[in-house]
C-alpha cells in the first residue's frame, strides 16, 4: 500500500509467536490474517516491491528514487520489536507494526497489486489495529503522503486522523520524520502523521466533571500511592520500595542520563531530579492500573499538588519522622507527545490549560533534600516554606 521508512528497534526474531494460529480477520476477504511464520519471511520484500508500479503510475518513472530501492527483507522486519502480520497462505500482503515507548507504529502495509482492491487491505489493518490494542497500546500512527489516494484518504476512511504539525513529538517520531527528510522522500507530495486511537481517552467534558474529585485530594497530610522507576527508554518498573538519593535522585532510574534541554550543556537539571503528579488524575486517564506508570512520572501521590496550596520550595516528608524528603521546586513540569499518545488531545490541554495550570494537573517537579526509602502507603507530610 505504498513503501513507509521505518522505526528500527532490535528484539531477536522468532518464530514461538502465542498467538500463531489466531485468524484476526476473514470478513471483509477471503484471505485470512494470522502473524507471520518463517515460511512467509522470504515473500515479504516482494510483496511490497510489487507496489512500486502503483507509484510509477502516478509519479512517473522512479529509477533510482528511495522510493524504487529494495524493500527490507521479512527477517529484517521481524528482528524489530513489534509484529508482523500477513493475509493469506502463501502470504499475498502483509502489515508490520513496531512498538514505540509510547504508542504502537505502523511501519508498513502491502498488498501484492494482483489482490489489490478486494478488501486484503483492510483486513490487514483493522488485525494490526486489534493486536497493537490487545498488547496494550493506546494508539496506532504512521507517516504517509497526503495526497496518494491509496495511503492518507485510504487511512482516514478507517479512522486515522492527521496530526497537527504544531503537535509535540516523541524522540522516536522526530527520527523517523528525520530520516525521511533525508531520505528525500517529500519531494514526490506532502508527508503527513496520522494517528488512530485504539481506545478511548477522556473527553473535556469529563476531565472538568472530575475536578471535584481532583479538588478534595489531602492538602496537608497525604498519601504516597506509587513509585514508578524508568530504568530504560521505554520501560517502567513498579517498585515496592524506592530509595531516594540526593545525587542520583530515584536510584535506578534514568534521570541522569536522560539530560534536560533547559540546561546550557544538556546535563541533567538538579531541580527536575523527581516528577510527581496526582495519583487521582493519573488513575483517571489511564482507566486501566497497567497504564498509570506509562506517564512517565516516578511518584504518584493522593494530595493536592496546586501552587495555592504546595508552593515551590516546599517540602514533602515521606515515611515518618527520619524519612525522605524531597523538596518541590521551580520547574514547569508540562506534557509532551508521548503524553498525547498515552492520554489523548483532550487530556493534553486539559492538563496545560486554566483549569489544569494552577493545580498542576500534569504534576511537579521536586529534587532530593533527604535520601531514605519510600513505599506506597507512606504518609506525605507537607511542610510550606516559613512554617
Amino acid at each position: 500500500m505504498g513503501r513507509e521508512p521505518t522505526c528500527v528497534v532490535h528484539l531477536a526474531a522468532r518464530d514461538d509467536d502465542p498467538h500463531d494460529g489466531r485468524i484476526y480477520s476473514g470478513r471483509v476477504t477471503d484471505h485470512a490474517v494470522r502473524p507471520a511464520r518463517a515460511r512467509d519471511l522470504p515473500l515479504i520484500a516482494a510483496i511490497e516491491d510489487s507496489g512500486l508500479a502503483m507509484f510509477e503510475a502516478v509519479l512517473g518513472d522512479l529509477t533510482g528514487d528511495v522510493l524504487a530501492s529494495p524493500a527490507p527483507s521479512g527477517h529484517e522486519r521481524m528482528s524489530q520489536q513489534g509484529f508482523l502480520l500477513v493475509a493469506g497462505d502463501p502470504a499475498i500482503g502483509f502489515a508490520h507494526v513496531v512498538d514505540m515507548e509510547s504508542h504502537a507504529h505502523l511501519a508498513q502495509i502491502s498488498v501484492h497489486p494482483d489482490h489489490a482492491r478486494r478488501g486484503v487491505g483492510t483486513a490487514l489493518l483493522e488485525a494490526a489495529a486489534e493486536r497493537a490494542a490487545t498488547k496494550g497500546h493506546g494508539s496506532l500512527t504512521l507517516t504517509t503522503y497526503a495526497d496518494l489516494p491509496w495511503n492518507a484518504p485510504f487511512y482516514a476512511r478507517h479512522g486515522f486522523v492527521e496530526v497537527a504539525e504544531d503537535e509535540p513529538r516523541t524522540a522516536a517520531q522526530l527520527a523517523i520524520t528525520e530520516e525521511e527528510e533525508r531520505l528525500g522522500l517529500s519531494r514526490h507530495g506532502r508527508r503527513t502523521w496520522m494517528r488512530r486511537p485504539l481506545r478511548a481517552h477522556r473527553s473535556t467534558a469529563e476531565l472538568t466533571a472530575f475536578l471535584p474529585t481532583i479538588d478534595e485530594a489531602p492538602r496537608d497530610v497525604g498519601t504516597l500511592r506509587a513509585v514508578v522507576r524508568r530504568p530504560a527508554v521505554g520501560e517502567r518498573e513498579v517498585l515496592e520500595v524506592g530509595h531516594l538519593d540526593v545525587d542520583e535522585g530515584l536510584v535506578g532510574d534514568t534521570w541522569v542520563a536522560r539530560g534536560s534541554r533547559r540546561m546550557p550543556d544538556g546535563s541533567a537539571h538538579p531541580d527536575m531530579q523527581l516528577n510527581l503528579m496526582s495519583h487521582r488524575l493519573v488513575e483517571f486517564l489511564a482507566q486501566d492500573p497497567e497504564r498509570e506508570a506509562l506517564a512517565g512520572d516516578q511518584m504518584f501521590l493522593d494530595l493536592d499538588l496546586s501552587h495555592d496550596h504546595l508552593p515551590a520550595w516546599s517540602e514533602l516528608h515521606i515515611g515518618g519522622p527520619g524519612g525522605a524528603v524531597v523538596v518541590v521546586t521551580d520547574q514547569p513540569h508540562n506534557g509532551c507527545g508521548k503524553f498525547i499518545a498515552r492520554y489523548g488531545k483532550d487530556a493534553m490541554a486539559f492538563v496545560n490549560g486554566p483549569e489544569g495550570k494552577p493545580r498542576r494537573l500534569r504534576g511537579l517537579c521536586a529534587r532530593v533534600a533527604r535520601p531514605g526509602p519510600v513505599r506506597p502507603g507512606d504518609e506525605v507530610v507537607v511542610v510550606r516554606p516559613g512554617t
